[in-house]
């Protein structure tokens, strides 16, 4: 049974289609990604997942129209990070990270073992005791990513849990890139599943079961990495020449300019 289950989703500010008729899902245990040139309706998609853009459509979480779920239970399934997460206030990283398991009633003991893992996982336990605005911009964004893991770390229940990720990899060196996003296919391993919009094209290859490709709010490709990142779709879609080779050791697709 899928997690989400999107259909001929639409978004209309004004005289403007921002997303056209879109339907996929995502089931336990993807990683899905979106990929798609500036303007294509990839943040769009996910703020009408969100309820943040009025949308028309169907859109189903755990089987359930999500107009129907409350805001804490919401909470339970369904975490999200988006692009920009300003914080001022002189909280630790680990305060922060606490912060994600506000929804749930699971005890302080528990509460600090799932942020101490959460942590562990985006390497920001040795900045546990930091305060927050003192950190660069990578270790706010993998800090901000362990307290939205921490939210939905654990099952609470019988539901499915969904992330959803607003190009995780902004403001990250090479190193951390690829930490994070192992860490993402580690947590989608676990049972979770992962909506992502993601501007790296041979980072979301090589971590992503599907691929979703948008162009002027249009689904234009949906399928495997392979079968979506090929020469003349990326081309197309970005305007510009592209070469696709496979990777010597996985064999996923990586895109080269020109």
């Amino acid at each position: 049974m899928a997690v989400l289950d999107v259909k001929n989703l639409s978004v209309r500010i004004g005289e403007k289609d921002l997303v056209s008729d879109v339907s996929f899902s995502v089931t336990p245990g993807e990683v899905l990604s979106v990929i798609g040139p500036n303007g294509a309706g990839k943040t769009t998609l996910l703020r009408a997942i969100t309820g943040d853009a009025p949308s028309t459509g169907e859109l189903r979480l755990n089987d359930r129209p999500l107009s129907d779920w409350s805001p804490k239970e919401r909470a339970l399934s369904l975490a999200v990070l988006t692009q920009s997460n300003p914080l001022a206030f002189a909280f630790t990283v680990e305060e922060v990270v606490s912060l994600g398991r506000g929804p749930h009633s699971t005890g302080t003991v528990i509460d600090r073992e799932v942020c101490q893992e959460a942590m562990a996982a985006l390497d920001v336990s040795h900045l546990a005791n930091r305060l927050y605005p003192s950190l660069s911009g990578g270790e706010k964004q993998r800090t901000q990513l362990a307290r939205v893991m921490a939210q939905i770390w654990r099952p609470d229940g019988n539901a499915d849990r969904l992330l959803l990720l607003d190009e995780p990899v902004t403001s990250l060196d090479l190193g951390h890139q690829r930490q994070l996003m192992q860490a993402v296919r580690r947590f989608a391993d676990s049972g979770v599943a992962v909506l992502m919009v993601v501007h790296d094209i041979s980072l979301a290859a090589a971590y992503s079961d599907e691929v979703l490709a948008l162009n002027d709010g249009r689904l234009v490709a949906l399928g495997s990495p392979e079968s979506v990142v090929t020469e003349s779709l990326i081309g197309d879609l970005f305007g510009t020449e592209v070469r696709v080779i496979a990777h010597p050791v996985s064999g996923k697709p990586v895109v080269l300019a020109g």
